[in-house]
């Protein structure tokens, strides 16, 4: 009998818990619904969005991921969880985002600024900068940007833009770059004279070690405008030039020792 009474009191003792847990949510629910209603009747609710910074990013796909309708109360909106959607569509690198007591909700967009195509296993992709890739679709408009073949590291996109970016009248005049067994960069020019650097894990000579020598080379010798198909710099104490068929007919040999 005394085990019967034991065993009541612990259902009893059970069922009050749920009872005091279901009260508890049913308090904070009614606590959430009186406070938004609150900030309703105060008149702190969305009344406009404006949005800027919009380029190549539609405008209906930012509304889309937004999800949210004016009369909204403003307090309610999860401004992190909204700045995560925004940031996840393809173009856009960065989104700020403020409310206002006024029900105004200003968003400024950043986008991803286009810097050359990207090309791995067969797929291409337009990249910035930091090697993000932003889409593969409509890649026509942007067939004047370099191509970049291989898996390049972040560090090593940046040191290809540190070699484009220190002469920039030839750098202008590149047409690909093709990373070779992930050490070392191949340099195709628009006239289709090919660059072999070095490596660029190299100490004594490096990438830009041999980068600088051919830059110097060619405001003396002026390589880029001869005929010749490759030039290649691997080597710290001289370069082999490989000239074109029509170069053979000026001078003598396949290859010229300089």
């Amino acid at each position: 009998m005394s085990y019967i009474r034991t065993r009541m009191a612990m259902i009893s003792a059970s069922f009050g818990f749920l009872a005091l847990a279901t009260v508890a949510v049913l308090l904070k629910i009614d606590t959430n619904i009186l406070w938004m209603e609150t900030t309703s009747d105060a008149g702190l609710v969305l009344s406009n969005v404006e949005i800027s910074g919009l380029q190549r990013t539609n405008i209906r796909d930012v509304e889309a991921v937004l999800d949210v309708d004016t009369g909204m109360p403003l307090l309610a909106i999860d401004l992190v969880a909204l700045q995560a959607r925004v940031e996840a569509l393809p173009w856009v690198k960065e989104a700020t985002i403020n409310r206002q007591m006024s029900g105004d909700m200003i968003i400024e967009i950043e986008e991803r600024v286009p810097f050359a195509l990207s090309q791995l296993n067969g797929q291409v992709n337009l990249i910035d900068a930091d090697g993000v890739a932003i889409t593969n679709r409509g890649l026509g408009a942007f067939e004047g940007l370099v191509l970049l073949v291989g898996k390049v590291s972040r560090q090593h996109l940046m040191e290809f833009q540190t070699l484009m970016q220190a002469n920039p009248e030839i750098g202008s005049q590149i047409r690909s770059a093709i990373w070779v067994n992930d050490r070392r960069w191949d340099i195709v020019f628009k006239n289709g004279i090919r660059v072999k650097l070095p490596s660029a894990l190299a100490e004594a000579y490096n990438m830009q070690s041999a980068w600088n020598r051919f830059v110097d080379l060619n405001r003396e010798h002026r390589l880029l405008d001869r005929e010749v198909s490759v030039i290649d710099m691997r080597m710290n104490d001289r370069l082999v030039v490989r000239v074109t068929p029509a170069g053979r007919v000026k001078m003598s040999g396949e290859e010229l020792a300089l």
